[in-house]
């Protein structure tokens, strides 16, 4: 299997408009619940947006580009049997997956950003209160001395993790 790992060291290059149109085709025909499509993606490359995302971010991995991933409320799924339980951040972290693994397949490398204030991501990016930010995608190319963390590498077993009933 090929080893995956997060992008925290990007190159320089910008990431080419069809690398990220495919990526971006990955989100929208990603499954969500009830096929309801809530999520929303704020493409972030020019230097006066990425400015402002970074104003109050955690981690700046110089990326040429931030895919800003939300929910809309109104659109999010709720699951009656389980007390209205929203499925926005589920659906939100579908897509992202889908343009992780698009990512990968193009070359491109990818960091899925949870380390967030919500609040002030939607803030600084005059992000509508009627969508949830839920993470951030950092996405470019690898600069060639980018490696996996030390942490990469250490796996729970299948038998720690799978259970056959």
């Amino acid at each position: 299997m090929q080893k995956i790992f997060k992008c925290r060291r990007y190159s320089n290059e910008e990431v080419k408009e069809e690398d990220l149109l495919k990526v971006l085709e990955a989100a929208r025909v990603a499954p969500t619940s009830h096929n309801n499509q809530p999520q929303k993606i704020y493409v972030v490359k020019s230097e006066e947006a990425k400015e402002k995302l970074m104003k109050d971010f955690a981690y700046n991995y110089k990326a040429p580009c931030y895919l800003v991933c939300t929910c809309d409320i109104n659109e999010t799924w709720r699951n009656d049997l389980d007390g209205n339980k929203e499925s926005g951040d589920i659906d939100v972290a579908i897509v992202m997956t889908h343009m992780m693994l698009m990512a990968e397949e193009l070359g491109l490398g990818a960091c899925w950003i949870g380390r967030l204030t919500p609040e002030l991501v939607r803030k600084n990016l005059s992000i509508p209160e009627t969508e949830k930010v839920v993470a951030v995608l950092s996405l470019g190319y690898h600069r060639e001395d980018d490696r996996p963390s030390k942490l990469h590498d250490i796996r729970k077993s299948n038998e720690e993790m799978v259970k056959f009933l």
